[in-house]
C-alpha cells in the first residue's frame, strides 16, 4: 500500500509528471492533483492533454514514469512505477482538482502573484488522467531523510 504519509501531499500537492525517452531526453507536464488506488497501488494524475505530449510519447514509449510533487511546507516525494494508460478524468477527480487550482490560486495571491498570472498556471481544468502503478517512492522533503526510498506493500 502506498503510505499514508504521502496522501494528502498527492491530493493537495504541486507536481510534475515527467518521462525521457529512449535515448533519455527528459520531458515533464504539469500536474493538477492526482488520485490513489490504494487497493492496486496506482497514481492517476491529472493532466493537460495540450501540454502532456512529449512526455506521454516518452511514458507509452518506455513505460517508464517519474512523478515528483510537494506541499508549500517543502513536504515532497518522487514516485517512479510503470506507464499503465491515459484516460477520461471521473466526475469527483474533476471537482478535486477544481478545489486544488483555487487553493493554489489563493496560495499565489498571498505571494503578491497577480490572479492573471495564476491563472494561467492554474485556469485551466485537466482533460486527461495519466496512470502508473508506483514501484518506487523516494522522500525528497529537504532534510536528512531526502533521497531514502521508502518501503511500501
Amino acid at each position: 500500500m502506498i503510505p499514508e504519509q504521502t496522501l494528502e501531499a498527492l491530493a493537495n500537492g504541486f507536481g510534475h509528471l515527467g518521462s525521457a525517452s529512449a535515448d533519455l531526453k527528459t520531458a515533464h507536464t504539469d500536474i493538477l492533483s492526482a488520485s490513489v488506488d490504494q487497493e492496486n497501488d496506482t497514481v492517476t494524475c491529472f493532466a493537460l492533454s495540450f501540454l502532456a505530449g512529449p512526455t506521454l510519447d516518452n511514458m507509452k514509449a518506455t513505460g517508464r514514469v517519474s512523478y515528483f510533487f510537494g506541499l508549500m511546507s517543502h513536504e515532497a516525494y518522487q514516485f517512479k512505477g510503470q506507464f499503465i494508460e491515459t484516460r477520461e478524468l471521473t466526475e469527483s477527480e474533476l471537482a478535486q482538482s477544481e478545489q486544488f487550482c483555487k487553493a493554489i490560486a489563493e496560495i499565489l495571491g498571498s505571494m503578491g502573484i497577480a490572479p492573471e498570472a495564476a491563472m494561467k498556471l492554474v485556469g485551466t481544468a485537466p482533460d486527461l488522467g495519466i496512470t502508473f502503478k508506483v514501484e518506487n517512492i523516494f522522500n525528497q522533503t529537504p532534510g536528512p531523510e531526502a533521497g531514502q526510498e521508502l518501503p511500501f506493500n
